[in-house]
């Protein structure tokens, strides 16, 4: 699960500069900006699940 997280922030956060790249107004790069960072928070949360699982199975 910890993965497939993992690839979904790295692909937002690839779409985010993509966007902020290519845009054309400064609703464009707000939108960027804003997947970027959600892709930062989605690539923590999936370190964090994977931490909580490996302490799991270490019990």
């Amino acid at each position: 699960m910890a993965v497939i997280i993992l690839l979904l922030g790295l692909l937002q956060m690839f779409g985010g500069i993509l966007v902020a790249v290519i845009a054309k107004s400064a609703m464009h790069e707000i939108l960027g900006a804003t997947a970027f960072g959600l892709g930062v928070i989605s690539m923590a949360l999936s370190i964090i699940i994977a931490k909580i699982d490996d302490f799991v199975k270490s019990r």
